[in-house]
């Protein structure tokens, strides 16, 4: 075994090549974050594993012989699991174990368990490096969608730009969880302020099914589902689906807990930072000036200082939270002139940020790796 501080700065490397970078800051609160999450023994284990899920017998091929012995290795894998640190796939012989990156990955796995200390470093790591991180690829991981696409009249709004139908079209179990952004601020002292709703995550199909499966999750019906959109729409959240046409997950964020949404708002234009394909604008013939919007709006780009209402669109992010509450109907939501489809699945959408962050060579030759059973 190397050093304890050794493993954990390997570590930080070996996660740094996954889609979503985990890059080193100058206060070294990364390490802290891995030594809460993995004890030096484990932190060896994950340096063991992949970006793509392996089997066992893949993983243990790479331990040093007579080091640990596979049943060893596989409780060690399994208790990784239980800590939310690492990713597993399938049960008994068809078990698949891979790394994780922070986020979305192992910071949503905390849910139900966090501690005040992990998020304290967990704010600090988004402050000093890894926001810029997870924002940085040009294809994010997430994308809005608004509240009510029947705002949107000129356009035929794709299945993957209207919550109903996801929720309504999809296959499978649904199940509700626990906000992790909302228990972390509650922790911290700061418990949300726009709503007292914490079960707003929801999850599809096989993911909901083993979340449920595991008691993290509680399956609802599509009925109980589409209820809980429509609270909140009245609660003001920003409905925040998976960058897929087939997402397997929804959160109902707002703009005090949300990392992803506060992270944005600190960019002087989060309108880049956000994927889209709606922007708010005002009609002033019809604006009363009552400001009902400003206190909807989660990125402050509604603007009423020199008497009449605009959309800063720098900074909208076209969740439609000012449109539906806007008492004299001055307000609506437009397509943007170039609509973003978003990838097929989950696997496109990380295929495409690796493409983007390490160009088509280095991702073929991380293909070609992992098609030779080495770790990438």
């Amino acid at each position: 075994m190397g050093s304890e501080p050794d493993v954990y700065r390997r570590l930080q490397q070996h996660l740094d090549k996954m889609p979503v970078a985990f890059p080193a800051t100058e206060s070294g609160v990364e390490l802290r974050l891995l030594k809460r999450l993995f004890t030096p023994e484990e932190a060896e284990v994950a340096l063991l594993l992949s970006a793509i899920p392996e089997t066992l017998d893949r993983i243990h091929a790479r331990t040093k012989k007579g080091r640990m012995a596979r049943e060893e290795l596989e409780r060690a894998l399994d208790r990784m699991v239980a800590k939310g640190a690492i990713l597993r796939r399938g049960r008994g012989d068809r078990k698949r174990y891979s790394k994780l990156q922070l986020a979305v990955g192992m910071y949503e796995f905390q849910v139900d368990r966090l501690t005040k200390e992990l998020q304290e470093d967990v704010e600090q790591y988004f402050r000093e490096g890894f926001g810029e991180a997870f924002h940085g690829p040009k294809t994010r991981q997430m994308r809005t969608i608004p509240i009510g696409a029947r705002f949107v009249p000129e356009r035929q709004v794709g299945r993957y730009d209207d919550a109903r139908q996801l929720i309504e079209g999809t296959k499978g179990p649904i199940a509700i969880m626990n906000c992790v952004c909302r228990q972390g601020k509650e922790l911290t002292g700061e418990p949300c302020r726009q709503t007292d709703a914490r079960r707003v995550c929801m999850t599809f199909k096989g993911a909901a099914r083993r979340l449920a499966e595991e008691g993290t999750a509680q399956v609802v019906t599509r009925e109980e589902a589409l209820a809980l959109a429509e609270r909140a729409e009245k609660d003001g959240m920003v409905l925040q689906p998976e960058n897929t046409q087939d997402p397997l997950f929804i959160c109902f964020c707002c703009g005090c807990c949300c990392g992803v949404l506060t992270t944005a708002k600190q960019f002087p234009r989060p309108a880049e930072y956000l994927h889209s394909n709606y922007r708010a604008v005002v009609d002033p013939e019809l604006c009363s000036e009552c400001e009902t919007c400003r206190s909807r709006c989660p990125m402050d780009a509604l603007d009423s200082s020199n008497g009449a209402t605009r959309v800063d669109h720098d900074r909208c992010i076209g969740c439609g939270l000012c449109v539906t509450t806007c008492p004299s109907e001055a307000l609506s939501l437009v397509a943007k002139e170039k609509e973003t489809v978003p990838p097929r699945d989950q696997t496109a959408l990380y295929k495409k940020i690796l493409v983007e962050r390490f160009g088509v060579l280095g991702t073929a030759w991380m293909a070609g790796k992992a098609f030779l059973g080495r770790r990438i």
